[in-house]
């Protein structure tokens, strides 16, 4: 049985190995970024702002189609908006200093138990 289990780890490529495509990719970190490097911070005029809230009271998450047709809306980047909401996010974790909601909200469902849900997906009780 030992030859099975060889071949497949064979088979089976890490993803560290493609190569990387797409907006997930990230840019190698430099030593020490000089403050010319840096991308100067966005100042969002009030229209921007104005409209991200919005969003935000809509949805906190943003899908990628909406992210794009945002960004082409108020003139900003993709990374600027994803980066904004993140940022929202964190702030308002910050000032309610509650767990992560949808876990709580999961919890609540009874989702979002880990110590009774073993890796084979039968529970303890099973």
């Amino acid at each position: 049985g030992g030859s099975r289990a060889r071949s497949r780890a064979r088979r089976c490529r890490c993803l560290s190995s493609l190569p990387a495509v797409g907006p997930r990719s990230r840019k190698p970190k430099k030593k020490n970024p000089n403050k010319e490097d840096k991308r100067p911070r966005t100042a969002f005029t009030a229209e921007q702002l104005q409209r991200l809230k919005a969003e935000f009271q809509t949805n906190r998450y943003l899908t990628e189609q909406r992210r794009q047709s945002l960004a082409q809306e108020l003139g900003l980047n993709e990374s600027q908006i994803k980066i904004w909401f993140q940022n929202k996010r964190a702030k308002i974790k910050k000032a309610t200093g509650s767990k992560n909601s949808l876990a709580v909200h999961l919890m609540a469902q009874g989702l979002y138990n880990h110590s009774t849900t073993a890796k084979d997906g039968k529970s303890d009780s099973e």
